[in-house]
């Protein structure tokens, strides 16, 4: 079972059971491995590391792409249960030709998924990921017993452990000058908090674990930092155990979100802008590119040319992050869903564990330097209003569809809009909304920000009239 919508934009994710299963996987594997041979036509051994997150369906689904990619004759890495950024860490450090996370991210416990990428962690996504499909609708696969010049033989499987490399260059990378903080993790039942408490643990750090326990039903909240609900538990263990710092990540531990001591959050756009502006103000970075989706707030752009970067707006999602930064040459670059992309004596992918030791190391820094504390740094910038991120369910079939019926309807009133991912109205004085089509679920997300609440409700209520006649 495999159907065609799970092959996303910048990954394929579904619902086990449902909309594919082990035997999908076997087919993605497959098609995966004539998408490598086909990308590397001169490398006559092919390896690629693979890994998964604690899905309950994860196990199995390893397993039939495995065994599809070795009867295809692909060598094969199996790094075991890792975060996703661990994954890509193994590709960047031992020179891997693919590498593939079986994970579904921040999505709830049906889903599952596999995040592909080829040598170096780029992500294969968009065009890419249609090739594979279309390799498993014509059955293209590698034939071993008629294969011209490349080996006939079955691949084989090795085990690898990462976790020393990786735990050695974090801290390499990192500088706390102080670790007698008093930190939380809350990891949601999702893989990182098998690996991301040992890091911080190591570090000097006193620790106090919140769903670190791995459980594919993610029992306890969604595993997604994103939505303030998904924070609450942390915010009051914070609050009750007077911590200094709470941190958050999704089920594969790619995505980041932050609590203070007294018990705030931040949208990861805001802790992108202390990144940027750390980042900035070291002179052999002046001038350089900073890169963020079409949802963050204005107040980063903002920023960004205050300290004289060069701010690069690009279309929600990992691989154009990845894309934009290679463009670029950015070193730093982010999303307000919580993936933070880190190149700074880094590989410039999304590292949810460095991202927010480089945010406990700023903040830290912040109060040896200057008394003031991460919430204070945030009260200093203007003043501004913005939603979260809002959800209108939609047909997964029909959502692009409608998307198009809510474009076409604001450009005739707003023609200047940017329609890069969807629709954003730049409304004046630092006021914008925006429209866009999730890629990984079935819904249509909203977001809008101005200067004061009543401009912001006029704002959202221009917009969101052409939503509810669409919908």
């Amino acid at each position: 079972m495999l159907e065609k919508h799970i092959f996303r934009a910048y990954d394929i994710r579904g619902i086990y059971g449902e909309d594919f299963d082990e035997d999908g996987a076997d087919l993605i594997g497959k098609g995966y491995a004539k998408y490598l041979r086909k990308k590397y036509p001169n490398k006559e051994h092919l390896t690629v590391v693979v890994s998964r997150d604690g899905r309950n369906s994860g196990s199995v689904l390893k397993s039939n792409f495995i065994n599809a990619l070795v009867k295809s004759g692909i060598d094969v890495v199996d790094a075991g249960e890792l975060p996703s950024p661990m994954l890509y860490f193994a590709l960047c450090t031992q020179g891997f030709d693919g590498g593939v996370s079986i994970t579904a991210s921040h999505n709830s416990a049906p889903y599952n998924g596999f995040k592909l990428l080829s040598g170096g962690a780029h992500s294969i996504c968009g065009e890419e990921l249609q090739i594979i499909w279309e390799i498993i609708q014509e059955e293209d696969f590698i034939d071993l017993e008629n294969n011209g010049d490349y080996p006939t033989d079955l691949g084989t499987v090795e085990k690898l452990n990462i976790s020393e490399e990786y735990y050695t260059l974090l801290s390499d990378i990192t500088d706390f000058k102080k670790t007698d903080w008093k930190i939380a993790i809350d990891a949601g039942n999702g893989i990182a908090g098998a690996h991301y408490p040992e890091f911080f643990r190591r570090a000097g750090f006193d620790v106090t674990e919140l769903y670190c326990d791995v459980d594919g039903n993610f029992p306890n909240h969604e595993a997604d930092p994103e939505r303030e609900e998904n924070m609450a538990d942390l915010k009051k263990l914070v609050l009750k155990n007077n911590l200094d710092f709470g941190l958050a990540y999704d089920g594969d531990g790619d995505r980041v979100g932050v609590v203070d001591r007294k018990g705030n959050s931040f949208s990861a756009d805001l802790l992108l802008l202390l990144l940027a502006r750390d980042l900035l103000q070291k002179d052999e970075n002046a001038g350089g590119a900073i890169v963020y989706d079409l949802k963050s707030t204005e107040l980063l752009k903002e920023e960004i040319e205050e300290h004289g970067g060069k701010p690069v707006m690009c279309k929600t999602g990992h691989s154009f992050v990845e894309e934009e930064m290679e463009i670029h040459d950015a070193l730093l670059g982010g999303e307000v869903s919580g993936h933070i992309f880190m190149a700074e004596n880094y590989f410039g992918f999304d590292d949810a564990l460095l991202a927010s030791a480089k945010l406990l190391e700023i903040a830290i820094n912040l109060e040896i330097k200057s008394g003031e504390t991460f919430t204070e740094e945030f009260a200093k910038l203007p003043k501004t209003f913005v939603t979260p991120e809002e959800k209108v369910a939609v047909s997964e079939s029909k959502k692009f569809g409608i998307l198009d019926k809510i474009v076409k309807n604001l450009l005739k009133k707003y023609p200047n809009a940017l329609t890069m991912d969807g629709i954003r109205i730049e409304f004046g004085e630092s006021a914008w909304g925006i429209v866009r089509a999730s890629n990984t679920s079935p819904y249509l997300t909203t977001r809008f920000e101005a200067r004061s609440a009543k401009k912001l409700e006029e704002i959202k209520k221009i917009m969101m009239d052409v939503v509810a006649k669409c919908v």
